[in-house]
């Protein structure tokens, strides 16, 4: 793995833009451009879908990128396309998108395109006594290791629960900062996971 290749900032002419959430703007490169990266700077790499699941307007993809026996794992999201019936286009590509952005979010904890977030690239953790020929990273965003991560039935009772309470997506990440320092659910650990639903089936109950 060459990490100088990976971490690599993208040319100018690659970044695109797109309308985000309250009204920001966000810059991205395409999916191909991060496969075409890896390519570049990983001998053997691969790409899985995890797990999946379908919420009232997001298709969500947990995938799996192992590049050079290191692992990494991260959500993907995308919002439901509707048409003017108020019917689904196509769940399939929707998934896509999600999976596609789970590839995205994977590759930056290798230190893809991480400038695009305000990161700067993970730095090499030793793993085997200093001699670096194994590395590893938390990607420096707080994420949890694979196996501590949450699933994606948490994933969903923590979103089954914002829309019990009403509570807006603006509410839960300060409550996520407030509570774990922590500002997307995605980043939240099984336990953490367990006590934000726990604080939810505590709240009294809505009218």
């Amino acid at each position: 793995m060459n990490r100088d290749v990976l971490c690599r900032p993208f040319p100018r002419e690659l970044i695109r833009q797109r309308p985000g959430r309250d009204g920001k703007t966000l810059s991205y490169v395409p999916a191909t451009a991060i496969i075409e990266r890896l390519n570049e700077g990983c001998d053997q790499w691969s790409f899985e879908v995890f797990e999946h699941s379908v919420h009232d307007d997001e298709a969500v993809v947990l995938g799996k990128l192992t590049a050079d026996g290191v692992t990494k794992m991260a959500f993907g999201g995308s919002t439901i396309t509707i048409d003017k019936q108020g019917r689904v286009v196509s769940l399939a590509d929707d998934l896509k998108s999600a999976a596609s952005d789970s590839l995205k979010k994977c590759a930056t904890l290798l230190g893809v395109g991480l400038e695009l977030y305000g990161g700067t690239p993970p730095t090499p953790v030793p793993t085997n006594g200093g001699n670096g020929s194994r590395t590893r990273s938390n990607g420096g965003n707080g994420a949890p290791v694979p196996g501590d991560r949450l699933t994606s039935r948490q994933l969903s009772a923590v979103w089954a629960s914002c829309r019990r309470y009403g509570v807006s997506r603006e509410a839960l990440s300060n409550l996520l900062v407030k509570r774990f320092e922590k500002d997307k659910v995605e980043l939240l650990t099984k336990k953490e996971a367990s006590a934000l639903i726990d604080h939810f089936n505590a709240a009294p109950q809505q009218p």
